[in-house]
């Protein structure tokens, strides 16, 4: 399946690309009101700052990327997403709206679970969904390149994690080296990942130096930073 825009709307103050046909209508539902990654949204904007260099891991259509490179220029955002259609849409909203990025097809994974040159991806029949974690109702699996987190962190000098990815949150953040991270935003999937898993996550973080903003925290939508990096 290729990206075809069939409509442009605006979203969040960007141009986006639209695909009724191949559109689960929730999504396009939200997209339309004006709601899709509201809540992912308001958090970049409230914790990322101009001095901040953020990957992303699970970039979608391309939305939160320019989002965030709106406050730290495109040249300090490095977005990664595994699904190829999401990626051709990604690149038709990144172009849209003149920005010089391009969502890279690389699983980065802590380097503790790599133990080959590629992994499984599992694309869902609702490609929303489609994830490393094999679901019921995946369609295809692709095998897509991998790469150590930890490496890629220090690569691009990164100090921020941006993550929807379906899941794979937990075996990711349970394992990967984060000294030099300060800040993550995140989507937590307990339907997927489940919760005791999750809790466990959130845990970890904590016990390794991370505070959860229960502020501004959203349902599924968590934000997390350094011991006394926002002060008392």
């Amino acid at each position: 399946m290729h990206f075809k825009s069939q409509d442009i709307v605006k979203l969040h103050g960007f141009e986006i690309g639209l695909d009724r046909n191949a559109l689960p209508l929730p999504i396009l539902r939200a997209i339309l009101k004006g709601w899709y990654e509201g809540g992912e949204i308001r958090l970049i904007d409230t914790f990322v700052s101009p001095s901040d260099r953020v990957i992303e891991l699970g970039s979608g259509i391309g939305l939160t990327t320019m989002a965030v490179a709106k406050i730290v220029g495109s040249k300090n955002v490095f977005p990664y997403e595994l699904n190829p259609y999401l990626i051709e849409w990604s690149g038709f909203n990144f172009s849209r709206n003149g920005l010089e990025i391009e969502a890279q097809q690389v699983a980065l994974l802590p380097q503790s679970m790599i133990s080959g040159d590629t992994i499984d991806f599992h694309i869902h029949k609702n490609f929303w969904g489609s994830s490393l974690l094999a679901r019921e109702g995946t369609i295809e699996t692709i095998a897509v390149p991998t790469l150590a987190l930890e490496q890629t962190i220090a690569q691009h000098s990164a100090n921020t994690l941006l993550i929807d990815i379906e899941g794979a949150e937990t075996d990711l953040l349970m394992q990967a080296a984060l000294d030099s991270i300060e800040k993550i935003i995140m989507e937590i999937h307990y339907g997927i990942a489940g919760r005791q898993k999750t809790d466990d996550m959130i845990r970890h973080l904590v016990l390794n130096g991370f505070s959860i903003d229960l502020h501004n925290s959203n349902g599924s939508v968590v934000a997390l930073y350094r011991d006394g990096l926002l002060g008392p």
